[in-house]
């Protein structure tokens, strides 16, 4: 009976750790930058992320989600960037922490 229930308590434990929360910026976001730059990011669950814009610059890089700020790092960029990020009826603002990065404000989910 003991071992049943060591068995019992580590398949729970397993399927607790595989059913992880979601991160609320998986998906496509479309948006502007506060300098009037159309952009779209794709966030994927498995913290890669896509980044393009209206003069057809296109990379890829990595994202990670630490409270209420996200770090993206795009190959394109010179270092990494750090985020103030609020999801609200599927619309994402990116607000820079830096006064040289811009910000995004009200990007529309895509999917």
């Amino acid at each position: 009976m003991k071992k049943l229930t060591v068995l019992l308590v580590s398949i729970s434990l397993l399927l607790l750790v595989g059913c992880g929360k979601k991160s609320p910026l998986v998906g496509t976001w479309k948006g502007d930058s506060n300098d009037g730059l159309n952009t779209t990011f794709v966030f994927k669950k498995n913290g890669d992320v896509e980044y393009k814009n209206e003069f057809g610059i296109e990379s890829k890089g990595t994202y990670k989600i630490n409270k209420d700020e996200v770090t993206i790092k795009i190959e394109s960029w010179d270092k990494a960037k750090v985020y103030k990020f609020k999801v609200k009826d599927s619309k994402l603002s990116l607000s820079a922490t830096d006064k040289y990065s811009p910000s995004y404000k009200n990007m529309i989910k895509k999917d």
